[in-house]
């Protein structure tokens, strides 16, 4: 195994002075995980949102089953299909290792956020605050997170426009913190996941090496 990290290093070295002796930057290759995670958690709220608004009135309830399908969904691809961006050259370079461990740090908080919220969701009923209504805090934290995730993405992989990215996911934290207890939350959260997600997520990918270059 070790062999075989170093040969892969060695191969992520050559590639990266290749691209120095080009006068390019290394690319980031995580975009494969924006587009899973944009793409599920931006269909879940719009089937919610689409649903609540009675144009899927036939179907008697959905609750919060899409965002969890979601989140199960979006860390078996993670795991599975997610993971091949980790064999792609200049996968092990400081700026996608940096990248990578950020947006981990931020699944793993969002994911521990939503199962606690599953279970005191309803411990507050004495101070005035109705069950499940908390759930609302999921996407004004969550975009929160993405600012955060894409400015220090963007600085580590030094593509300037996730910069604009990073802007768009705290206007829409603000937007879904305003629209909380509203049933329009849930149409902000999907325009926000897949301009701030899946979008940005494509376009990575259309930068990222092949596996073999």
């Amino acid at each position: 195994m070790s062999n075989r990290h170093e040969a892969d290093l060695a191969s992520d070295l050559a590639y990266v002075k290749a691209l120095a002796e080009e006068g390019r930057d290394t690319p980031l290759v995580g975009g494969i995980y924006y587009v899973i995670w944009g793409g599920l958690v931006g269909a879940a709220a719009l089937l919610v949102y689409l649903h609540d608004v009675g144009v899927l009135s036939s179907i008697p309830t959905l609750g919060y089953s899409p965002f969890l399908i979601a989140f199960i969904a979006g860390w078996i691809g993670s795991f599975t299909i997610g993971s091949r961006a980790d064999r792609k050259p200049g996968a092990r370079t400081l700026g996608n290792r940096t990248a990578s461990a950020v947006w981990f740090a931020v699944g793993i908080c969002l994911t521990g956020f939503w199962l606690t919220l599953m279970v005191v969701h309803d411990n507050f009923q004495n101070a005035g605050v109705p069950p499940y209504f908390l759930f609302n805090l999921m996407f004004p934290v969550a975009f929160g997170f993405y600012g955060v995730a894409f400015y220090a993405t963007a600085t580590a992989g030094r593509v300037g426009w996730l910069r604009i990215i990073a802007l768009g996911a705290l206007v829409f934290a603000a937007l879904s913190l305003a629209f909380m207890g509203s049933v329009h939350q849930t149409l902000v959260g999907a325009m926000g996941s897949l301009c701030c997600a899946l979008l940005p997520g494509l376009i990575l990918m259309r930068g990222e090496p092949s596996e073999v270059v």
